[in-house]
């Protein structure tokens, strides 16, 4: 019977391991949570400066927004590029949300 050398063993499951880790993360990365909407400053007494902020550092993300503006019935909807770590101003808003965000590939 041939003897397992387990310092070996454990050594090339550890490589593999860490091989395949960016992959299965980057695959289970959700863009979404890359994604901070903020609502600041003043536009008007009910209404507020609206921007998206990416979190990530390496990954630009498509954005699809929907906001709207106190006391108003319509709602906007736009898609926005967002760059890794970057800030992009939106507009003026009283409630928004993220409706989809995917990474450019």
């Amino acid at each position: 019977m041939e003897r397992v050398n387990y310092k070996i063993f454990i050594s090339v499951v550890a490589a593999v391991w860490l091989a395949c880790a960016p992959i299965a993360r980057a695959a289970d990365e959700d863009p979404t949570k890359s994604l901070t909407l903020i609502l600041e400053g003043a536009c008007d007494p009910k209404n507020s400066r609206l921007f998206v902020e990416s979190k990530n550092t390496t990954r630009t993300i498509v954005a699809t927004l929907r906001w709207s503006l106190a006391g108003s019935k319509r709602v906007a909807s736009d898609q926005f590029q967002v760059a890794p770590s970057a800030r992009v101003e939106i507009g003026c808003a009283a409630k928004a949300d993220i409706v989809s965000a995917h990474f450019v590939d």
